[in-house]
């Protein structure tokens, strides 16, 4: 097997002249080529160790990547796929949980193997055998938890024709009983066996070992992506670390602060928001950039790789919509792109600080809906604290209202439209 299975669509970035170019070049969701020049090399220990580890592993292993939503994770991840030494050690599938078709929350740890199960049989170098498997696997689950003998035909009626079915399940699965999961749990042994042999079979066929990618797991804010988070990663890390060839699964940016994690340091990768100021700068309202850090200029060469006229966005816009942006690279997209709305809509023909304010005003109100209860004391507590982890704020640094960096120490910070108005609500006591 010759040909890389990995492959990517990448949308094609020009660096833009006008606004108009800005609100397309600056589109939060576009995928950028890690091999063209809009890409920003990162330096990070953690995204270089993973690498490091995938390219020296003598056997297979298992690892977590975990990172703020629109941190560069996915774009690491793909960087790492299209890497010359790892082409030339894996046969690489990547996965994408915004592809599984269903509602992310009601994942479960079979589920999401079925998912690698079915992306492995779209390689084409799967055999009839193996195939067969796994759609006798699936058709003997489904049967066993379905009532009444027409839809028990119905799902056998042709291949994979139980995989709706099983989705379906998915939906009651926090209600089973335990007798339920028990007579599930020795399929789900089963079903790991499959997939081992067919990564045997994909080794033997390119002499290359097996890497799994599964992507954009964290994404989700609501208690019910929590739930599935523990559920898959503390309830079940167990099970899904038994398959016997490497994976990559990515995690939200809190799980490395988790009391109890079964995760062990030694498989988890996480890397923080790309720092523009020091601590000693959180106390400011408008706090000083530091021009010399890496963060600052990883952020610079973000924005000044996609324009081609520069003087549409004066330093003094720029400076404050980084510091909106909060280190993210999505985040910070965003606003430029929501400020060349504001320019173009008053008619301008550059982003001025009136843009820049609408946008902070924009996203503020986005956020102070969350911002009552004990929302207020865990805010008020990450700003009157230079360095130290917060109790509670897991939520908070998941939908991004705080953020977290690093140098040499982690250390967290309200995001730069929230800190003046966290300030002024009064905490009240009892």
């Amino acid at each position: 097997m010759a040909k890389q299975l990995v492959s990517f669509e990448f949308q094609k970035l020009i660096p833009a002249e006008n606004l108009e170019e800005i609100r397309t070049v600056f589109d939060p969701t576009s995928i950028v080529d890690p091999r063209s020049d809009f890409y920003i090399h990162r330096e990070e220990t953690e995204l270089r160790k993973l690498a490091f580890d995938l390219q020296q592993a003598q056997g297979y292993f298992h690892a977590f990547l975990c990172g703020h939503r629109g941190s560069g994770k996915s774009t690491e991840l793909r960087r790492i796929c299209l890497d010359p030494a790892i082409q030339k050690k894996y046969t690489t599938i990547f996965l994408s949980a915004k592809d599984f078709g269903s509602e992310l929350t009601h994942l479960s740890h079979d589920a999401l193997l079925v998912e690698i199960g079915f992306e492995l049989v779209r390689t084409g170098h799967i055999s009839e055998n193996l195939k067969k498997e796994l759609d006798s696997w699936g058709l003997e689950v489904v049967r066993t938890f379905l009532k009444g003998e027409e839809a028990k035909a119905e799902a056998g009626a042709k291949a994979n024709a139980w995989f709706a079915y099983f989705k379906a399940q998915l939906l009651t699965r926090r209600e089973w009983k335990t007798e339920e999961r028990q007579i599930l749990e020795p399929r789900v042994q089963d079903l790991i066996g499959i997939l081992n042999r067919m990564a045997v079979e994909l080794k033997n066929a390119s002499d290359k070992s097996l890497l799994v990618i599964v992507d954009d797991l964290e994404k989700g804010e609501s208690d019910a992506h929590k739930q599935m988070y523990d559920r898959l990663f503390q309830d079940c890390y167990e099970i899904l670390t038994q398959p016997r060839f490497t994976i990559v699964y990515t995690l939200p940016i809190y799980f490395r602060a988790i009391p109890g994690s079964r995760i062990p340091n030694d498989e988890l990768y996480a890397f923080s928001a790309c720092r523009l100021y020091p601590p000693e700068e959180k106390a400011k309202e408008i706090p000083k950039l530091d021009q010399e850090g890496e963060g600052y200029k990883l952020m610079r060469k973000f924005v000044e790789s996609r324009l081609k006229s520069p003087e549409v966005i004066g330093e003094e816009e720029l400076e404050e919509l980084l510091r909106i942006g909060g280190g993210l690279f999505r985040e910070t997209a965003r606003a430029i792109r929501e400020a060349a709305y504001f320019a173009i809509i008053r008619k301008g023909d550059r982003i001025s600080m009136e843009d820049v304010r609408q946008v902070f005003n924009q996203i503020k109100k986005e956020y102070q809906p969350l911002v009552r209860g004990d929302a207020v004391n865990i805010m008020k507590s990450v700003l009157e604290n230079n360095i130290g982890w917060v109790e509670g704020v897991e939520p908070y640094l998941q939908s991004r209202a705080i953020v977290e960096y690093e140098n040499g120490d982690l250390w967290l910070e309200v995001r730069h439209v929230l800190k003046s108005y966290v300030r002024g609500i009064p905490v009240k006591n009892g």
